[in-house]
């Protein structure tokens, strides 16, 4: 909590900025249950007004608008994650069961991973634009690394990576 808040204001913000809704957060936050809806709406308002409410209500405003922002970085890694699972570098791990009806079971951890090289050629060209790689009439500028030498750099890394973690 910031501002020194309560327990209670910081739970009656934090309902708020989920809900937009004061009254449900005064609600939420303190023992309203025997009063009347318009001094819930009273002071409700009142908490509204607190200084130190409207400055954590603003700070959580801004850290939202923040996290919310698409950010360059943020737009690459996202588009890594397409590239990785189009290759089938991200795996997904499932637990198979098997027995002959004797009471005896056998379980293994079966690794699947499946390729979508359209989704991952997507990626690439997408990232391309983004780094600047494509002018408006979609030919290739001269820079310091092509798309086939991003994947590749790509590919070659994380096959180190996974020999790394097998030994």
């Amino acid at each position: 909590m910031s501002k020194k808040l309560t327990v209670k204001q910081e739970k009656f913000v934090l309902k708020y900025f989920e809900c937009g809704n004061a009254s449900e957060a005064y609600r939420y936050a303190y023992s309203a249950s025997k009063m009347k809806d318009s001094t819930v709406w009273e002071k409700s308002s009142l908490m509204l007004k607190n200084d130190k409410v409207r400055a954590r209500l603003q700070e959580l405003r801004t850290k939202a608008e923040e996290e919310s922002k698409w950010s360059v970085e943020k737009i690459i890694k996202a588009h890594t994650r397409i590239f990785e699972i189009g290759i089938g570098d991200v795996a997904s791990s499932h637990i198979v069961s098997e027995g002959a009806g004797d009471g005896i079971t056998n379980t293994i951890e079966v690794e699947m991973r499946d390729t979508n090289l359209a989704s991952a050629k997507g990626a690439l060209v997408e990232i391309g634009k983004i780094l600047g790689y494509y002018e408006k009439d979609n030919k290739q500028k001269s820079g310091d690394i092509s798309l086939e030498e991003f994947a590749e750099y790509f590919y070659n890394k994380n096959k180190q990576k996974s020999n790394a973690d097998e030994n």
